[in-house]
């Protein structure tokens, strides 16, 4: 990477359920830099990470798709994604109690009033929670990108990161309009524990830095991200 060239220390990440590591990091098990994703109220008061390191990396956009080839919504306006929304035959998304993907769109059908109205025509994906589920257990282990991508939903809500991937698959609409689903903070912080501070430091600088933008905001990133992302303590730990 970037930053293990111009450091020479070296880095290894893991990739993790941003649900998950807010709780380890709650539940005292921090790594030597751990980039959580809002809200982290435990992770704040567990006092294994060293809050005025806190260095915000960048947030998470919520984004609408279509199957492809079908005719694009306006979302321009809260009116117009309710409309949208309303209109819509089926739609998915992931469940906030399992994904921070899922946080953005309970937000825009609760802020728009419309998500018991929506409930019956709902798709909700439990994302990394359905693993091992079968499908003939519940609906809910079938992903909302898959679902798009076979035009089983007429609209699928998900993070703009994880749709650019597979962005051939389906047609993506837009962001949601801030005033419908805000971006979602990620923020990094370095262990209370860390073995390398100042490493751990530098990091944080480096994926907060310029140089590092370009990259977040190719992977669908807005501002200052890594998602469910963490470096993993090893043997002397990472940062070294």
């Amino acid at each position: 990477t970037g930053f293990e060239a111009k450091s020479g220390r070296k880095v290894k990440v893991t990739y993790g359920n941003g649900v998950e590591t807010r709780r380890m990091v709650a539940k005292g098990q921090p790594l030597d830099v751990s980039i959580i994703i809002a809200p982290f109220p435990g992770a704040l008061t567990s006092g294994s990470i060293v809050l005025n390191s806190a260095t915000p990396i960048a947030s998470i956009l919520t984004a609408i798709g279509v199957p492809k080839g079908r005719p694009k919504p306006d979302i321009s306006t809260p009116d117009a994604v309710k409309k949208a929304l309303l209109g819509a035959k089926r739609i998915g998304y992931e469940d906030p109690d399992f994904t921070v993907a899922g946080q953005g769109p309970w937000e825009a059908l609760t802020k728009l009033g419309i998500a018991e109205q929506v409930a019956s025509k709902s798709e909700v994906e439990l994302g990394p929670g359905a693993q091992g589920i079968s499908p003939e257990a519940t609906r809910n282990a079938i992903k909302t990108a898959t679902r798009l991508a076979n035009g089983d939903i007429d609209i699928g809500m998900l993070m703009l990161s994880d749709m650019l991937p597979e962005k051939d698959k389906y047609d993506i609409v837009g962001v949601l309009p801030r005033n419908v689903t805000a971006p979602v903070a990620v923020v990094g912080f370095v262990s209370a524990h860390a073995s390398d501070p100042a490493g751990a430091k530098a990091l944080l600088d480096y994926l907060a830095s310029s140089d590092a933008q370009t990259i977040w905001k190719e992977a669908g990133q807005h501002g200052r991200a890594v998602e469910r992302t963490f470096l993993e303590r090893e043997g002397p730990r990472v940062l070294r």
